[in-house]
């Protein structure tokens, strides 16, 4: 189903989680990277069950979970909508203090997967996909040193996109899906390594070395160059998740 905004909302990407765990993920990716922007309203709970098919108590527990966590504002009798200021850095950090196993469990899915996607996508990336992970990259760079307002949720929403767009590169359907998925299963531990300044100019440093890989077509720069920049971010989210711990 698509919204009448253009976003894609199903269906609903499973792992081995609970139903309600796997939508509250789906929905808050699609809100993490501006799918579903500020304010934006939800389908009738009905028909977005529908569409994800799932329950409709399943998914009124996931509303229910992101509403607690301010990125859903639900009223009576005028449906659901994202926030209209959406407390990212302050829930998304909160709720990952606790979920030592989740934050594990992403960094190394993400080790695994992301260096074959871009060592692939280094041999097969076309020009107009070069041009688009360059405007990532360059819409990063000037949002660092614009210190924009809601740099957190920007920066992480590019970071998303430049990933994403890497798995598309590699031309194949089933490969650019799991990069979907990848994006979907960590996207509340990728959001630690953009709470602060140094974090955001490391993930857009990281991004540079891979995007001049990727222009010159060397499957091993790429992937050395992703897995140099993986490592970072993990010593980032560590040292984030350590702070926020002693706040």
């Amino acid at each position: 189903m698509t919204d009448p905004a253009g976003v894609t909302l199903g269906p609903l990407p499973r792992t081995h989680a609970l139903v309600a765990d796997d939508v509250a993920r789906h929905l808050e990716r699609l809100i993490v990277t501006g799918d579903l922007p500020a304010g934006a309203a939800l389908p009738p709970e009905r028909t977005l069950a529908q569409t994800l098919g799932v329950s409709r108590n399943a998914l009124r527990e996931a509303l229910i979970r992101l509403a607690g966590i301010g990125l859903i504002e639900r009223r009576q009798g005028s449906g659901n909508r994202v926030s209209r200021t959406i407390p990212l850095a302050a829930t998304l950090a909160g709720r990952m203090q606790d979920v030592e196993a989740e934050f594990r469990n992403s960094a190394e899915f993400r080790a695994v997967i992301e260096p074959q996607l871009v060592r692939l996508a280094a041999t097969r990336v076309d020009d107009a996909q070069l041009d688009a992970l360059r405007t990532l990259v360059s819409d990063a760079g000037s949002s660092i040193a614009a210190g924009a307002a809601g740099a957190a949720e920007g920066s992480a929403g590019l970071d998303v996109a430049f990933h994403t767009a890497i798995a598309q590169a590699t031309g194949n359907p089933l490969l650019a899906a799991l990069g979907d998925l990848t994006a979907s299963w960590t996207v509340e531990a990728r959001v630690f390594s953009h709470l602060d300044d140094d974090g955001r100019r490391l993930s857009h440093a990281g991004h540079a070395r891979i995007l001049a890989a990727l222009v010159a077509r060397d499957p091993d720069a790429a992937e050395y160059a992703m897995r140099i920049h993986l490592a970072e971010v993990r010593e980032v989210i560590e040292r984030a998740r350590r702070d926020t711990a002693e706040d």
